[in-house]
């Protein structure tokens, strides 16, 4: 007998796609199927419709697909993370590491204090 929940805490896959990626591909044929209405609406030849259309789409899946197994599950997420980071960290003046400095000493006790003098 099966288990009922036996796919619970996988990722969404498709024919080896999985996840965001399958997103994008049903993204990407929606967008060629739009593109192949425009054009047909725009009086196009139809060759031109079809291979506009299935170029655009074919094009598309095989990026996704290379995506996929170039960088996994969550590729799409990586590289927009890595796209989100400085190339540089410019730093003009020492103005806020000397405030830092200041914030962050430690109080050094006095020499009449009360932990001073003990020994252990």
């Amino acid at each position: 007998m099966l288990e009922i929940n036996k796919g619970v805490g996988q990722p969404v896959e498709l024919v080896g796609i999985k996840g965001t990626y399958l997103l994008l591909i049903i993204a990407i044929v929606v967008g060629g199927l739009l593109l192949a209405l425009l054009l047909y609406w725009l009086r196009a030849n139809t060759y031109l419709i079809s291979f506009a259309s299935l170029g655009v789409m074919g094009v598309g899946l095989w990026y996704c697909l290379h995506m996929s197994k170039k960088y996994g599950l969550h590729g799409i997420a990586k590289q927009e993370a890595d796209r989100s980071q400085p190339k540089a960290i410019l730093i003009n003046s020492t103005k806020s590491f000397a405030q830092l400095r200041r914030e962050t000493q430690r109080s050094i006790p006095r020499k009449g204090s009360a932990t001073a003098g003990r020994r252990g």
